[in-house]
């Protein structure tokens, strides 16, 4: 099994954080792992969707838990292997959200090809969150002037 987290804080609100974590239709523009993501309906326990991988793969991505303003998680199969993604949206201290994912593989692929994947998730992982925090800061400064 393979974990790999990593965590970022940053000022703000938790809804238009949230709001943006869960902005299916824009998230291609943080996620470095994702070119497009599309659900016919709205986010909930048991939604499937499709995930258009940058590299072009298509897999179908499946909610497995959500709890709106806190956290939600969600997971693709992949050749026997499953990748679990939990994302999560705290704020401790009031305007200051702390934003958390976590990414785990289990199986014979997350097995078989353990040290590439971590290796590959650790790298990414901060890259894919500071795109977030810093667009969403970007976003706050324009409507804040």
């Amino acid at each position: 099994m393979v974990v790999v987290e990593h965590s970022v804080t940053f000022k703000g609100d938790l809804q238009s954080a949230w709001d943006k974590l869960v902005d299916l239709s824009r998230m291609h523009e943080w996620d470095i792992f994702v070119d497009s993501v599309q659900f016919d309906g709205p986010l909930k326990v048991g939604s499937a969707g499709n995930l258009k991988s940058r590299d072009g793969h298509h897999y179908v991505l499946t909610v497995t838990d959500f709890n709106p303003l806190e956290n939600y998680s969600d997971e693709i199969s992949v050749m026997g292997s499953k990748f679990i993604f939990y994302h999560e949206l705290s704020e401790k201290t009031p305007g200051e959200i702390t934003m958390r994912f976590t990414i785990t593989a289990k199986g014979f692929i997350a097995f078989i090809f353990q040290y590439p994947i971590k290796n590959a998730f650790e790298q990414k992982l901060p890259i894919l969150m500071d795109n977030f925090k810093r667009q969403y800061e970007e976003t706050a400064q324009k409507s804040a002037s």
